[in-house]
């Protein structure tokens, strides 16, 4: 077994690297008016763009998982990092806006080569029952990505111009990998791959029958799609329009929900691994309270006030953060072997859950948007968020306990 401080230690420098990986797919928000005038362009034109990062990031989960669980964690966050800065450093240096959509195409599917790779790293590295926490602390240490693509960016932007601004992340990415690469040398990162094949022959191709795994898979879809376009999409705007907030106090209400979403991702594995130690009843809670929020804010007829607003937002992300022990639970369904490619599955389902959830909630609103007031209209999409998520509620009656040494049932549960 690897010696302690090594395993942390590559587990931070994995941690970091999520950090930057966050950060290259938020950092355009803040330099659309740079692309503008750079390519000469409206920003109409910069959809395509943006949108290209997200598809080769959801596209590439799937085949990450797999090379997760055949070729090593080593390799696979080596490739697809080296990938990851080809792309950062293609775009800062980009002429056009078709060149430009290439490079977040291609930074899209390298960045991703990192979250689901760590989580095979955590699976084969920790002890099963702290799987959760870490799961938790990596999501967490990520999310500071997303802070650092706001307001720092926007510094770094005036000081050193855009496009060394982006090349830098990718820079600090390729050192990572390299350090990442030394040190995951370790071979009991790896499993030996051929006799796990024998061991389980047809569960490589079979884990997508599993009906827990939909249980599971499903629900996380259903929760981070209805969390992401809330946060990515309507969460300040309807504020604004249902109660004629302003955009600075909207967006503040709105910065809550990110908030949630990292305390709720380290209370949520905590809870599990160390108090309840159990997954079951975490997700029952979990789930549960993003049900109660999403009612409480379609309920809402009037501005609450800073304060009560505030707390709503925040309770969506910590609650709906949860998801992260679905994820947790779909890992300990199978052999470590696959564990990668059924967590990459999983992860590209959720991913497509964000659009999904973004165009019925847009179709929704600009439908009510015809007859109805601007609060009545974004009731259709809280309307919306509840159903689905009562639904996800419902799942967990059906699931399987999986925290390890509870989770002989769930291997041999039902298949479809």
């Amino acid at each position: 077994m690897l010696q302690i401080k090594k395993r942390d230690l590559i587990f931070a420098v994995l941690c970091i690297l999520f950090i930057f990986a966050l950060f290259l797919r938020a950092c355009t928000a803040v330099i659309i008016d740079d692309l503008m005038k750079a390519f000469s362009v409206p920003v109409a034109s910069l959809g395509l763009m943006a949108s290209a990062f997200f598809y080769a990031y959801a596209a590439a989960q799937i085949p990450i998982g797999l090379l997760s669980d055949r070729i090593g964690v080593r390799y696979t966050v080596f490739c697809f990092g080296l990938l990851g800065f080809a792309g950062s450093a293609f775009f800062a240096y980009s002429t056009n806006i078709n060149t430009a959509t290439l490079a977040r195409l291609i930074t899209g599917a390298g960045t991703a080569g990192i979250w689901i790779p760590t989580l095979t790293f955590l699976s084969r590295a920790y002890p099963a029952e702290k799987f959760a926490s870490l799961t938790s602390i990596i999501n967490a240490t990520g999310a500071l990505g997303l802070v650092l693509a706001a307001l720092p960016m926007t510094l770094l932007v005036e000081k050193i111009g855009w496009r060394h601004s982006c090349f830098l992340p990718g820079a600090m990415m390729l050192l990572l990998v390299a350090i990442a690469w030394f040190l995951l040398k370790d071979p009991a990162l790896d499993i030996n791959q051929e006799e796990t094949a024998e061991k389980h022959p047809q569960k490589t191709v079979v884990f997508y029958r599993h009906l827990s795994f939909w249980l599971f898979a499903v629900s996380n879809l259903i929760i981070y799609g209805a969390l992401l376009s809330f946060i990515s999409l309507w969460g300040a705007a309807y504020l604004q329009d249902s109660f004629g907030i302003g955009r600075e106090t909207a967006g503040g209400h709105l910065s809550f929900a990110s908030m949630g979403m990292i305390v709720g991702g380290l209370f949520w594995g905590t809870l599990s691994d160390r108090l309840f130690r159990a997954r079951r009843p975490v997700i029952f809670l979990g789930t549960l309270g993003a049900l109660l929020t999403w009612i409480a804010i379609l309920f809402l007829s009037d501005y609450p006030g800073p304060f009560y607003t505030s707390l709503l937002y925040f309770a969506a992300g910590t609650f709906s953060t949860v998801f992260l022990i679905n994820l947790s639970s779909i890992k300990e369904l199978f052999p470590m072997s696959i564990a990668g490619t059924a967590m990459g599955a999983a992860n590209a389902l959720m991913l497509a859950g964000v659009a999904v959830y973004q165009g019925i909630s847009g179709y929704l609103l600009g439908s009510a948007l015809e007859t109805k007031t601007a609060l009545a209209s974004y009731r259709s999409i809280f309307i919306f968020y509840a159903i689905s998520v009562a639904l996800a509620f419902l799942f967990v009656f059906f699931m399987p306990e999986t925290f390890p040494g509870k989770q002989k049932a769930a291997r041999h549960g039902s298949v479809l």
